[in-house]
C-alpha cells in the first residue's frame, strides 16, 4: 500500500523539522509500514505539492497539521482530492487535536486526536486489512470525539535512533529534541490548561544514544522540548551533566521556569553552550491570577540573578492582551522584563487556541479574536484596538532595538540616566525610526542596527538635555555591541572608548553625576577583543 505522510514547515533551512511527522514515519516503520515522507514549507505552492503527491499515486495521505500550516494544509487538501477522488486523506497533529471540529470530514476521511504513534498503526493496520478504522482518538464523524490514551514513552520508536530523522540532520542544522511531554501546570493560554497536569519521560539511557547521534552528525542549535525542564531537578542535573562531560559545539536551548532555579542548577547550565527561554508572559498580578499564574516579582528577579551572575544568555517572553489585561500593563511588564536584562524579549499577541481555557472563557472576558489560525485577539474591553496597535508598535521596537540590536545589557542603564521608562525610551525609537526612514527613504532591515542605535541615543541625550553623559552612556553601549558582536561573528569588533574598562564597570552602578566626579577625565581606549585559553573574553588593546 502507498502510504504518504505530508508536513508544512514554516520556511526552509535549519528550522524546517518536521517532528511531528517523522514520529510517526518511525511508528509505521516499528509496525513494519512503509510511509513515504514529503516534507513542504510554508514557501510551496499548496497546489503544486498536491500535483507532485498525486503522480506518486497515494492511497492514504496523512497530514501533520499545526496552528501555523493550517491554512496551507486547507488548500493542499482540496487540491490533491481534486486531482485523485479514490484515496484515503486523514489528519493530525496539535491543530487536529485542539479544534476538530473546524475540519471538514467530506474531504477528509478521518481525524487522529491526540497523540498519534500508536493510533495511526491502528488506522492503518485496519485500512490495510479492508476494515473501517476506529477505537479511542480515530474520529471519523464529529459527532463522536475521542482522544488517543498516552502511549508509554519507553515503548515508542525513537525517530533519531531509527534513523528516520537523517535527511534533516544536516551539519549545523537546528533540531527538535522530545524530552517529555505533558505539563503539570495549568496556564489558561497553553493546550496543557486542558491537559492532566502530569509529565511523561523518555528514557535517560535512550536520551544519552541521542545525544551521541547529534553530535555524531554535527547538528548546530538543539531546541529541548520540555516546557519545564527543570521541574525534576534530580533529573535535569543527570542531563546537564551528561551534555557537560560530552563538551561537543553543540548550542542548547531549554524552556524553564524561573521560580525553580537555584544555584547548583544554575551552575549546570553554566558548564554548557546554552540559552534558557523563560516564560514570564505578564508581570501584572490581576493578569496572571486570571491565566492561573503564580508569580513573585521580587522572587522572579532574585531568580534571574543567578543566571545573570553566570553569564547564562536566557530570553523572556511576554503575551498581549491576555484577559484583564491593558496597554499601561502590558508597558510595565515590558520595563519589569528590560530591568532583568535579558538577552532578548519575545512578543505574541495572545492567541485564543481552540481547546484552550482562555478560548472557553472568550465570551465571559468579551473578548472578540480571529475565528481561524492564528486565533490572535482582535479586542477586549482592557485592550480596545487602538491599544493593541500600540503594543504591536512596542513589540516591533523591541524587536529590532532591543533583541536585533542586543541590546539587553545597556538599556536600563540608558533608561536610569536619561530618567524614562525602557517602555517610552522604545515608542521613542519607533518614532524616530519613522522619522529617519522617511528622510532616508531606506527600509528597517537594511540599516545597519548598531549605528542606528548610536544616533538615536544620542538625538534622545540631546533631546533630554543629558549630553554630559553621552561619552559615558556611549562607551558603555559600544562595549556591550562589541561583546554581542564578538559573541555572535567570533571575530573581533574595534571598540573605540572614551573610559577604561574599570571605568565602565563601575558606570554601570553608578548615578551619571556620581561616575562623572569619580572620573572626571576621559581615557580615549582602542581595543579589540579575543578569548585566552579558558574560554574567557580578553581585551587587547590596538594602539
Amino acid at each position: 500500500m502507498n502510504i504518504s505522510l505530508v508536513s508544512c514547515c514554516l520556511e526552509e533551512g535549519n528550522l524546517s523539522y518536521p517532528l511531528g511527522a517523522i514520529c510517526i514515519q518511525s511508528a509505521l516503520a516499528a509496525a513494519k509500514i512503509n510511509a513515504e515522507h514529503l516534507p513542504f514549507t510554508l514557501a510551496d505552492d499548496p497546489f503544486h505539492a498536491a500535483t507532485k503527491l498525486a503522480n506518486m499515486k497515494p492511497q492514504v495521505v496523512g497530514l501533520s497539521v499545526y496552528l501555523w500550516n493550517r491554512a496551507w494544509m486547507d488548500r493542499f487538501t482540496l487540491a490533491l482530492r481534486a486531482k485523485i477522488d479514490d484515496l484515503v486523506i486523514f489528519a493530525g497533529g496539535p491543530e487536529a487535536s485542539a479544534n476538530p471540529l473546524s475540519f471538514d470530514l467530506s474531504i477528509l476521511d478521518f481525524l487522529i486526536l491526540g497523540e498519534g504513534e500508536e493510533v495511526v498503526v491502528q488506522a492503518i493496520s485496519a485500512i490495510r486489512a479492508g476494515k473501517k478504522p476506529q477505537g479511542k482518538g480515530i474520529v471519523t464523524t464529529l459527532d463522536e470525539l475521542s482522544w488517543a490514551p498516552s502511549p508509554e514513552l519507553s515503548g515508542l520508536p525513537s525517530p533519531l535512533l531509527n534513523h528516520h530523522a537523517d535527511r534533516f540532520l544536516k551539519q549545523g542544522a537546528s533540531v527538535l529534541w522530545e524530552m517529555t511531554r505533558g505539563c503539570p501546570f495549568h496556564c489558561s493560554f497553553c493546550f496543557e490548561s486542558r491537559g492532566q497536569r502530569s509529565v511523561r519521560h523518555f528514557p535517560l539511557a535512550q536520551l544519552e544514544a541521542e545525544l551521541e547521534l547529534l553530535i555524531t552528525k554535527q547538528v548546530g542549535e538543539v531546541y529541548i522540548l520540555d516546557p519545564t525542564f527543570n521541574m525534576d531537578k534530580q533529573r535535569t542535573l543527570t542531563i546537564l551533566g551528561m551534555l557537560a562531560e560530552r563538551q561537543s559545539d553543540i548550542h542548547f536551548v531549554f524552556e524553564i521556569r524561573a521560580e525553580l532555579l537555584d544555584s547548583e542548577l544554575a551552575d549546570a547550565f553554566a558548564q554548557i553552550n546554552c540559552a534558557l527561554q523563560i516564560g514570564l508572559q505578564s508581570s501584572d498580578q490581576a493578569v496572571l491570577k486570571t491565566a492561573n499564574r503564580r508569580f513573585d516579582s521580587k522572587l522572579f528577579a532574585k531568580k534571574i540573578s543567578l543566571l545573570n551572575a553566570r553569564g547564562i544568555p536566557f530570553g523572556l517572553d511576554l503575551i498581549i492582551g491576555l484577559p484583564n489585561d491593558t496597554l499601561s500593563a502590558f508597558m510595565k511588564s515590558v520595563d519589569y522584563a528590560v530591568s532583568l536584562k535579558p538577552s532578548n524579549l519575545d512578543v505574541f499577541p495572545l492567541s485564543l487556541l481552540p481547546g484552550t481555557l482562555v478560548a472557553e472563557q472568550a465570551n465571559d472576558f468579551s473578548i472578540t479574536h480571529l475565528r481561524e489560525a492564528p486565533y490572535t485577539i482582535i479586542e477586549s474591553p482592557s485592550f480596545p484596538k487602538k491599544a493593541l496597535q500600540q503594543a504591536q508598535v512596542l513589540k516591533e521596537a523591541l524587536d529590532l532595538f532591543f533583541t536585533k540590536g542586543q541590546a539587553g545589557m545597556w538599556l536600563q542603564k540608558l533608561s536610569e540616566v536619561v530618567s524614562l521608562r525602557p517602555s517610552a525610551i522604545l515608542l521613542s525609537f519607533s518614532s524616530f525610526l519613522e522619522a529617519y526612514l522617511k528622510r532616508s527613504g531606506g527600509k528597517a532591515e537594511d540599516l545597519d542596527i548598531y549605528l542606528l542605535q548610536e544616533t538615536f541615543v544620542r538625538s534622545l541625550m540631546t533631546k533630554l538635555g543629558f549630553t554630559q553623559y553621552e561619552a559615558a552612556m556611549l562607551s558603555f553601549i559600544e562595549l556591550h555591541q562589541g561583546i554581542a558582536f564578538f559573541h555572535e561573528y567570533e571575530e573581533s569588533p574595534v571598540l573605540q572608548l572614551s573610559y577604561s574598562l574599570d571605568a565602565l564597570s563601575d558606570f554601570e552602578h553608578l548615578s551619571g553625576d556620581a561616575f562623572l566626579k569619580r572620573y572626571p577625565k576621559k581615557t580615549q581606549e582602542v581595543l579589540g577583543i579575543t578569548r585566552d585559553a579558558d574560554g574567557s573574553l580578553l581585551f587587547v588593546p590596538l594602539e
